[in-house]
């Protein structure tokens, strides 16, 4: 039976079954009605021409199979056909053979059953079977009123007939019923797989609804983690920096060794919960992009000079090629500094008396200009079934590289992400114990996401020292020539901070003024009438946010520079609010510095468009 059905046939499940109950009723038909027309050849006197019109319409459904096999597109015409032929067969052995007391009678009631197998419970189906039915009585019933039914037998001598009759329309109704239950029982067991799969899916809905409010609660948790951790770290940090410096200026050799080590294991504890941080933020969708006009040259001389010491370290050359003038390119330079440096920093790890090679190039692509920055190694390689795997969080080459070079495998998982948030990704082409090459592909043009209004004077951000930090001062206060240093507010919950930066900005020549209450701030703001404030973001209750909002909205205050201080970078925001800056934490003396010089030069762009306007 599967070989008569055709390929187009069976793609539906439905037009399959219908399909496979034409052929095997087609097969089997003609068979199981023979002996009606063997008994007829017999029993008649004269059995020309009825008994061979009645066998050759019998035997007529077999050359149907090889048609639907020639014609499967035709299968519809051929069922219709099909049930013609039945309702002629019954009516013609009908009418010559007892007329309405036919045993062959019987036989009718299959017509409307094979119908709407064959053809399905259609519209086309109901009409089709309705019309035949009432157009073959009604032309028996006209053959009966032109003249009376043929008496080729006497009705009392059909017994043998009607029961061939009856026995061979029960076998075929029977085998009919048979293999439709079969089917039945088959869509049953469908409809109770649908039904498990259904169950399946909605369970899977709800874990995913779980996996979403873990995931959910995973990055609040490593959100908070990461504040309570950066805390007391931004205080190891800050209070290392101070000793060291003391330590340098007093000579003592001893202790400056132990306070860089503290130094150095404090700011890599730093660099991994800051990892997590970024990952947690990229996962959760709410890594926020910088997009800046930056210059590549200038960016790559920065990453330059921060990465020689590292390829240094262990006796590598570092070489960087360049194809000429490489111009600028629109991306988050913050970003794309820590992706190449997370590469430049592998490289420098897993390569000894090698050679470390940084080259970046312009390239046209599609219409487009790209960026590749490509970082080549002679270090140990990754093979390519680590390779699968490099990328993702947590994912090392294997356990033995984890324990000799260390590292927390987020690095390149953080910087392929990175990249990809600006258009881009890193490819790597690398060989075992030959080294590795990745390859950073950004466009050189990129879609703006967040103003920066400081972006034009971001320049001017230098380190300040003796009377470079007085005239800053005297031009904020308003004391030119005078000797009032420049007053700050710092607004931080942290008394170990406040202490700390009270410190630091003193070391400046600024006189700070602290305080941990962030709801007396604009008291104290009115009252100090500070050149500038440094307020911290995270704090319960009454945050940075709205410190901010009531200073902007006094108009005593209003116009006093507002350095926001916070752990997470949330510049746009900040700026968006109406602060000129974010000074990220830990704080140090290069970072004061800088704070101050960013406050200078967003004074004398105020300044300046002013006496414009």
């Amino acid at each position: 039976m599967a070989w008569f059905t055709p390929q187009e046939l069976q793609r539906d499940l439905h037009t399959r079954k219908r399909v496979q109950m034409f052929i095997m009723s087609h097969m089997f038909g003609p068979i199981i009605a023979t002996p009606i027309p063997l008994f007829l050849w017999f029993a008649d006197p004269a059995p020309e021409p009825q008994v061979p019109i009645l066998a050759a319409s019998i035997y007529a459904f077999w050359p149907f199979l090889a048609l639907l096999k020639l014609f499967p597109r035709a299968y519809t015409q051929l069922a219709m056909f099909s049930v013609l032929n039945l309702t002629f067969c019954i009516l013609w052995g009908t009418y010559n053979y007892g007329g309405t007391s036919s045993p062959f009678l019987v036989w009718l009631v299959l017509t409307p059953l094979l119908a709407f197998m064959y053809l399905g419970a259609t519209w086309t189906a109901r009409i089709f079977v309705f019309a035949q039915f009432t157009l073959g009585l009604g032309a028996l019933y006209v053959f009966y009123l032109l003249g009376d039914f043929p008496d080729h037998i006497p009705v009392e001598n059909m017994v043998v007939a009607g029961v061939l009759s009856a026995l061979g329309c029960n076998i075929y109704v029977f085998m009919m019923a048979a293999y439709y239950s079969s089917v039945v029982d088959s869509q049953s067991e469908l409809i109770k797989e649908v039904e498990r799969h259904q169950d399946t899916l909605r369970a899977l809905t709800i874990a995913k609804e779980e996996a979403e409010r873990a995931n959910g609660a995973k990055s609040e948790f490593l959100a908070k983690m990461s504040h309570e951790l950066r805390t007391p770290l931004n205080a190891v940090l800050g209070y290392s920096e101070i000793l060291l410096e003391d330590a340098e200026l007093d000579g003592r050799g001893e202790q400056i060794a132990d306070l860089q080590k503290i130094s150095a294991a404090g700011k890599h504890l730093l660099a991994m919960v800051n990892d997590i941080l970024d990952i947690s933020k990229i996962e959760a969708g709410k890594m926020a992009l910088h997009i800046e006009t930056v210059d590549l040259d200038k960016l790559i001389n920065e990453v330059e000079s921060t990465a020689r010491p590292l390829a240094v370290k262990n006796a590598n050359s570092f070489v960087v090629e360049r194809s000429g003038e490489l111009g600028s390119i629109r991306c988050d330079a913050t970003k794309l500094r820590q992706a190449i440096f997370n590469l430049l920093s592998n490289a420098a790890k897993f390569t000894h008396n090698g050679n470390i090679t940084l080259s970046i190039r312009r390239r046209p692509e599609a219409g487009q200009e790209w960026i590749e920055i490509a970082v080549a190694d002679t270090g140990i390689g990754i093979s390519a079934q680590q390779q699968k795997a490099l990328f993702n969080n947590f994912a090392q080459a294997n356990p033995k590289i984890a324990a000799v070079y260390g590292g927390t495998g987020l690095g390149l998982s953080l910087s392929q992400n990175l990249c990809r948030l600006m258009g881009g990704q890193i490819d790597v082409e690398s060989e075992l114990g030959k080294g590795s090459t990745f390859t950073i592909r950004l466009p050189a043009q990129n879609e703006e996401t967040a103003h920066d209004p400081l972006a034009n004077v971001r320049g001017a951000i230098v380190p300040l020292h003796g009377e470079q930090v007085q005239d800053f001062n005297d031009r904020i206060s308003g004391t030119a020539g005078g000797d009032e240093r420049l007053r700050l507010l710092i607004v931080d919950d942290d008394r170990n901070f406040l202490e700390l930066a009270e410190r630091l900005f003193s070391k400046e020549g600024l006189t700070p003024i602290c305080t941990d209450a962030p709801q007396s701030a604009l008291q104290i703001a009115r009252t100090v009438k500070p050149s500038a404030i440094f307020l911290d973001i995270l704090m319960p209750g009454y945050d940075g946010w709205d410190v901010l909002a009531a200073l902007k909205a006094d108009p005593i205050t209003r116009d006093i520079p507002v350095l926001m201080i916070s752990i997470l970078s949330e510049r746009s925001k900040a700026l968006a609010a109406g602060a000129d800056g974010i000074l990220l934490k830990p704080l140090d003396g290069d970072k004061v510095r800088a704070a101050v010089a960013s406050l200078k030069a967003a004074r004398g762009t105020r300044q300046a468009r002013a006496v414009n306007e």
